[in-house]
């Protein structure tokens, strides 16, 4: 028996034991009306984006209502969100039901125009050749572009680069990053950054030493390729690594320094579905991104009921050089 098959057998005798024993995350959430996203700076602000992670969508209504509540809060205000960007982790156990879950909101909303989304371990754990295909046939009807088999690909927004790195086989935790998609990391990084401005990389694992690591998970980091990404990212100025996994919360570890004097900067998303780990604990967390000429804003807003959180690490500043 295969690992896959025996991954199924052993789910089909206890998913359903496994589910029953989190009635907690059956809980609907409602989007409050009264405290709509409103930019810092609206007449200024030349790109923003809504992040969130680690969604682990479950094959439950429940899990799925509540995804839809992020794009609910947003088409709850004036202002026009350009980007919605989600760090991996698309499901819970990698079935295709799931997946189904998942991108029903994303087909349905009509309020953000670019759709960037990548996958993260528990995607890749057992089925990685069929998910990536679904995921990666998602992105190219989204964004209009061809990723030739690749789990990466690059978009620009505004005059803006965004990149998304993904493992490109089966991991447990860890990611897999060939030499093939570091040199495309490299290029895109130099083409991106060449005028001056930010560029924001994606990816579902964070770099080792980064967010707490190894402390708070000591196999919770990218993986073998790790030195050789950060390298790459480090050559350059103005680049903001927005990840995943670690389900950290909003606490003192959220961000992170890559390279202080290029302005590489490492935000750690909290994770959507489910409480976080430290900090403020709070399930449908994210960030909403303010990009302006001179400073990229990052405020924490619980999406899922449609609110700014308040407190330290919620506002995260970044001066461009």
């Amino acid at each position: 028996m295969t690992l896959k098959e025996k991954y199924q057998d052993w789910y089909s005798k206890h998913g359903a034991q496994l589910q029953a024993i989190s009635p907690k995350y059956d809980v609907v959430f409602e989007v409050a009306k009264d405290e709509p996203i409103v930019f810092e700076d609206s007449a200024n602000v030349r790109l923003s984006a809504a992040i969130i992670a680690d969604t682990h969508l479950p094959n439950r209504e429940a899990a799925e209502k509540n995804l839809a509540n992020t794009f609910e809060d947003i088409a709850n205000s004036k202002e026009t969100v350009d980007a919605f960007m989600l760090a991996g982790d698309i499901a819970d156990y990698g079935f295709k039901s799931e997946y189904e879950r998942f991108f029903r909101p994303l087909d349905q909303q009509k309020c953000v125009k670019n759709l960037l989304v990548t996958m993260g371990n528990h995607d890749a754990r057992f089925f990685f050749r069929k998910n990536s295909a679904i995921v990666m046939k998602k992105v190219e009807e989204y964004l209009k572009i061809k990723t030739n088999g690749k789990t990466y690909y690059s978009y620009d927004i505004n005059g803006y680069t965004f990149i998304v790195i993904c493992t490109e086989k089966r991991v447990l935790e860890k990611a897999y990053i060939s030499e093939e998609q570091q040199a495309f990391l490299d290029r895109e990084l130099a083409r991106g950054t060449k005028d001056g401005k930010p560029v924001f990389v994606m990816c579902h694992q964070p770099f080792a030493n980064m967010h707490g690591l190894p402390e708070v998970w000591e196999t919770g980091d990218m993986g073998e390729q790790n030195d050789e990404v950060r390298a790459v990212m480090e050559k350059y100025r103005n680049v903001f690594f927005i990840n995943g996994h670690l389900h950290g919360g909003i606490y003192k570890n959220v961000v992170d320094t890559v390279n202080e004097a290029n302005g590489v900067h490492s935000i750690s998303i909290p994770g959507y579905r489910k409480p976080n780990n430290f900090g403020i604990t709070d399930c449908g967390v994210g960030y909403l991104m303010e990009v302006y000429d001179d400073r990229v804003v990052f405020r924490a807003r619980r999406f899922l009921t449609g609110k700014f959180m308040h407190g330290e690490y919620t506002r995260l500043e970044y001066k461009l050089i």
